[in-house]
């Protein structure tokens, strides 16, 4: 598990490019990507005991339902944020997010379903985690835990 720290260089020139505008923007916006993020994790670990048990009866239904709370929460959230210049882009990171978990959830209940219309549902997660990690690197304070090296840092430790 690998989480990147910024560097002081990095901190000092993130306090110097917000201003207040976009300070505020960040704080509005930390809720919607909490959101986003959790609702995340929990696709995640149904699409994990979807594929480890093979059966739809196994799923937790409160976990199904809380990740769909929260991406329509954070959806609503994140049409009431109004973007800065300087927040364009992790807003439209964000915005891809929230889209590409409203269809990850929506292929999930068609999976679920047994609709012939379902589609995998992990490839528009992927891609939401991608515009999570792409969001968090835009605007100070959005931080994702990188975990893409862990097991090779584990070897790396192991060896040494």
């Amino acid at each position: 598990m690998r989480k990147e720290a910024p560097s002081s260089t990095k901190l000092i020139r993130a306090a110097e490019v917000l201003d207040d505008t976009t300070s505020a923007y960040a704080i509005s916006a930390h809720t919607c990507f909490e959101k986003f993020h959790g609702a995340a994790n929990r696709l995640a670990g149904l699409l994990v005991l979807l594929a480890i048990a093979k059966s739809r009866l196994v799923l937790d239904v409160q976990v199904q339902a809380a990740a769909a709370r929260l991406i329509k929460a954070g959806n609503e959230e994140f049409r009431a944020l109004r973007s800065t210049p300087r927040s364009q882009h992790f807003h439209s990171h964000l915005a891809n997010a929230g889209n590409l978990l409203r269809v990850a959830m929506e292929h999930v209940e068609r999976t679920l379903a047994g609709s012939a219309s379902a589609r995998d549902p992990l490839v528009p997660l992927q891609a939401a985690w991608s515009e999570l990690r792409n969001a968090s690197k835009c605007l100070p304070g959005f931080e994702v835990v990188d975990f893409r090296h862990s097991c090779c840092a584990l070897h790396e430790t192991a060896i040494s």
